[in-house]
């Protein structure tokens, strides 16, 4: 028998929240989360999950008693083994970074958290493989993204999920041998990763939709995705919960699912544009096949087994676009939704900017209107494209530099800015053959590039720090190769009439 956990929630809290808690049970089970019991014997039930109920004390969240809902013998895997990388050859092994791991900090600096993307679209180019780049992330960031190594293409195990199949087994079969290095690096050091992502129109194969798991197969009825798609998020959301607690508190549930560009793309008549095809014009078969309300069953499915501490995002491009149609506002029409059943935290703003397009009064009236709307913001994917001319360097720290001055002033205005993400450590990526990426904040020798200090004199400014250094453009290496790699991570930026063609030479999209 499948229980109704959204009903069990309801009435759980109903019940219980007006009775109140009258007994504290001792060694609760909430305790293997790193959440501790609740203290008071009248702290009310404010959500309930898969674990069990939970309250929340002097604004923290708590555990009530012993009352767990899930199976005593329901627990997921472990972990596979770690990889050894003391015996792989990193690729940064010669650059100094001292300079780069001693000083100035952005996670120390900034009153959010400074996240980094993990770049590599597979095991053998993921950055945590480098012991050098290790060291830098620790020091400078407190937060991770796996650019591509946490999306359901990476993930889905597809021979196991045929073998599940020809025994009459509809549950999906995860691999996690590609981000445990991370996982295990970011737990041991007080990191934070964001899951990156639950759901995508894009990066999800194929299989995962059709009967036996067989891409030659016609689509699945609904009720047999709908079951495939808890067996996923319960398996994924348990699995680094119980085996990496509080290292990914925060998850990107539903990626992408508002369209604005073409009336041919999306449906009007959800009154949020839902997304009805691909990036590249195929069917989006979440849509297909449960309709719109596979937004909302997803945020459902994760809310349900996520810990109360963890939060759920609805992250997407182009936040700020208001023309042909106005997404920023369907995409608070789509927040509303969910917030009527307490089912997200956060808008992800990914924040692609161009040279020209869009005007930092733009983007920044993207974040004006989720703060008039109430919203959380995650800035998740920062990446501002490289200005042309042999100042390059100097033009690209002055567009950091307007950026992050309006996140501040915005954080000051009382925004509740909760992370800025920029979207990949290094510019040439150095575990990659050739690559001619020239928008992070440290080079190809992980030097502190121009930007990087405009963005640390900004947040020392408004720390009242006084830092009258001029701005050091440094040296970029200049035999970084102009080719993109294969491998390189894929990205999810739209194109707006051609103005970020060069964001689109550097992170389109190879799915």
């Amino acid at each position: 028998m499948r229980i109704n956990y959204i009903l069990l929630s309801s009435i759980l809290s109903s019940v219980l929240a007006k009775s109140k808690i009258s007994k504290y049970y001792e060694n609760c089970w909430s305790e293997e989360f790193n959440i501790p019991c609740c203290q008071n014997s009248d702290t009310l039930i404010l959500r309930t999950t898969y674990d069990g109920i939970w309250g929340m004390e002097n604004g923290e969240w708590c555990g009530i008693g012993n009352r767990n809902i899930r199976p005593i013998d329901d627990f997921p895997p472990s972990p596979p083994p770690i990889f050894d990388i003391e015996t792989f050859d990193d690729p940064a092994a010669e650059c100094d970074i001292s300079d780069s791991i001693t000083g100035d900090s952005l996670a120390k600096e900034a009153p959010f958290r400074f996240g980094v993307g993990l770049t590599g679209s597979y095991f053998y180019s993921s950055t945590t493989l480098s012991k050098t780049m290790r060291e830098l992330i620790k020091y400078q960031f407190n937060s991770m993204t796996y650019t591509n190594l946490m999306k359901p293409s990476y993930v889905l195990d597809h021979e196991a999920c045929i073998e599940n199949a020809a025994n009459g087994i509809e549950d999906v079969v995860l691999n996690f041998s590609g981000i445990v290095d991370g996982l295990d690096f970011a737990y041991k050091n007080g990191i934070h990763i964001r899951g990156h992502v639950l759901v995508w129109h894009a990066q999800t194969p194929d299989w995962f939709f059709k009967v036996g798991f067989d891409s030659e197969n016609e689509l699945v009825d609904p009720a047999t995705f709908e079951y495939r798609l808890e067996s996923y998020i319960k398996q994924y959301i348990s699995f680094v919960q119980y085996n990496y607690p509080g290292v990914v508190d925060v998850w990107d549930v539903v990626n992408e699912a508002v369209e604005i560009e073409n009336e041919t793309l999306f449906d009007a008549s959800t009154g949020w544009n839902t997304r009805v095809l691909t990036l590249d014009g195929n069917e989006n078969l979440w849509y297909k096949i449960l309709g719109p309300d596979y937004v909302i069953k997803s945020f459902r499915l994760a809310r349900k087994y996520a810990l109360p501490n963890v939060k759920l995002v609805y992250n997407d491009y182009n936040t700020f676009q208001t023309y042909p149609h106005d997404k920023t506002q369907a995409i608070i029409n789509l927040l509303n939704i969910l917030r009527e059943e307490d089912l997200v935290d956060a808008v992800g703003m990914q924040s692609y900017l161009g040279v020209e397009w869009p005007s930092v009064k733009e983007y920044v009236r993207g974040f004006e209107r989720f703060h008039e709307a109430g919203y959380e913001i995650q800035v998740t994917e920062l990446t501002i494209s490289a200005p042309s001319g042999d100042d390059w360097l100097e033009k690209q720290a002055k567009q950091y530099e307007e950026v992050f001055s309006k996140i501040i002033e915005c954080v000051n205005e009382g925004y509740n800015i909760s992370s800025v993400t920029v979207f990949g450590l290094q510019d040439g990526y150095r575990f990659y053959g050739s690559d001619s990426t020239k928008t992070r904040l440290f080079d190809h020798d992980l030097q502190k590039k121009p930007n990087y200090q405009a963005i640390m004199n900004i947040l020392k400014e408004n720390n009242g720090e006084v830092n009258n250094d001029e701005i050091n453009n440094g040296d970029i290496n200049n035999e970084i190769p102009n080719e993109i790699p294969n491998e390189q991570e894929t990205s999810n930026i739209i194109d707006k009439d051609n103005i970020l063609e060069e964001i689109l030479n550097e992170q389109i999209a190879k799915v």
